[in-house]
């Protein structure tokens, strides 16, 4: 029994040496957002990092403030011919050792982009600790632009663009989702930005830089195969389960009558079946809309159009995701991951397919949209 007692407060002597790997919170860099763009010299990768600035985040200032220079970051750059190499000459140059463990948000540069991001998602695979819920932007021109947006509604570019990803506005790609259509050899999209400056609006003197969303970008495992225009992004965001509350304007009697609607409750699922000349597939998107304007130059009550205004409303949507969807037949992208449902559903009839899937997805797939949406809100009815 006394040897028992000996070991219990050995063991809790061991207990309080504490950790011997431990680094101090003051001792981290903690990048936020990662940019990559081609380097300069042939086969080398430009590796920008954006990280906050602990020093000068004082409570109480105003979001995007704080120090001389407004700035609450900072971002470097280097080149190398890998992005280990790239990472490894900025942590030469910091203070702090880098931490990729609170990353907020990838933005690819569209040159990049159509080199392809093979290397991108090989390192990812090697990177233990970066966090597969990460998002993945893609940008115009190159990324590392960004990085000068100003942050008027955050503190940090990165947050900014984080929201544009997380709040459904358009495609909620992540690290995790392209390492599963490289693996699978499927498809997936990107949420396209916008960039550039508004001389109307000037912060210190100076123009300021903002970004947006312009569209999406196609990607078939690691290559990049078409972008879209944005009401096309938003149609396969939604049939996706992407995208929240989409916006949809339609016209009748020859375009003398319009109404816009606020789709809500969005919901998508896909279907397939089997038939003599191959799968057939079919994407259902089923919503509840809310009528935020209307303009009829009979001036007919709620009654009279209601029924006009859903039909409208389901022919524009199902018109404007059959287009999308034709726009990715034709750059080879299956995004919507129809080979694995076909694999999932016939597998006899995918070991058919599966050698030239791309040319069938995109010259052969009969793929049918069917939409109901139903109006519950006309607003102040008539």
């Amino acid at each position: 029994m006394k040897l028992v007692k000996i070991g219990v407060v050995v063991l809790l002597f061991l207990s309080l040496t504490g950790c011997w790997s431990r680094i101090e919170l003051d001792e981290l860099a903690f990048v936020f957002g990662l940019y990559l763009d081609i380097g300069k010299e042939p086969g080398t990768v430009e590796v920008t990092i954006s990280t906050p600035l602990p020093n000068r985040q004082i409570s109480g200032q105003q979001s995007g403030s704080g120090g001389e220079d407004g700035k609450m970051y900072s971002t470097v750059s280097k080149t190398g011919a890998t992005i280990t190499e790239a990472l490894s000459a900025i942590q030469r140059d910091l203070p702090r050792r880098l931490s990729l463990s609170h990353i907020k948000v990838v933005v690819i540069g569209e040159e990049y982009a159509k080199k392809g991001i093979s290397d991108v998602l090989e390192w990812l695979k090697r990177e233990p600790g970066f966090p597969l819920g990460t998002y993945v932007l893609a940008s115009p021109g190159r990324a590392k632009e960004i990085t000068k947006l100003s942050p008027i509604y955050e503190q940090l570019p990165s947050q900014v663009l984080f929201k544009f990803a997380s709040d459904n506005a358009m495609f909620k790609t992540t690290i995790k989702d392209c390492l599963y259509a490289e693996a699978f050899n499927t498809g997936f999209v990107l949420t396209y930005l916008s960039f550039g400056t508004k001389p109307e609006s000037l912060e210190s003197g100076k123009p300021e830089f903002w970004a947006g969303i312009r569209g999406a970008m196609l990607f078939q495992k690691d290559k990049m195969t078409g972008i879209l225009k944005l009401n096309e992004g938003v149609a396969l965001a939604w049939a996706n389960s992407h995208v929240k509350r989409p916006l949809y304007v339609i016209h009748w009697d020859e375009g003398r009558g319009a109404a816009s609607a606020i789709i809500a409750n969005t919901h998508s699922s896909k279907v397939v079946s089997m038939t003599d000349k191959g799968p057939v597939f079919e994407i259902r998107l089923r919503g509840r809309a809310s009528i935020v304007s209307i303009k009829d130059p009979d001036n007919r009550g709620i009654k009279e159009i209601s029924q006009t205004i859903e039909d409208k409303l389901e022919q524009e949507i199902s018109k404007q995701v059959t287009e999308a969807i034709q726009k990715t037949q034709k750059a080879q992208t299956d995004i919507f991951h129809l080979g694995l449902l076909t694999e999932w559903n016939y597998p006899k009839e995918w070991n058919k397919l599966q050698e030239h899937w791309e040319d069938y997805y995109a010259n052969d797939a009969v793929i049918k949209v069917n939409t109901s949406v139903r109006i519950n809100d006309f607003g102040a009815e008539k």
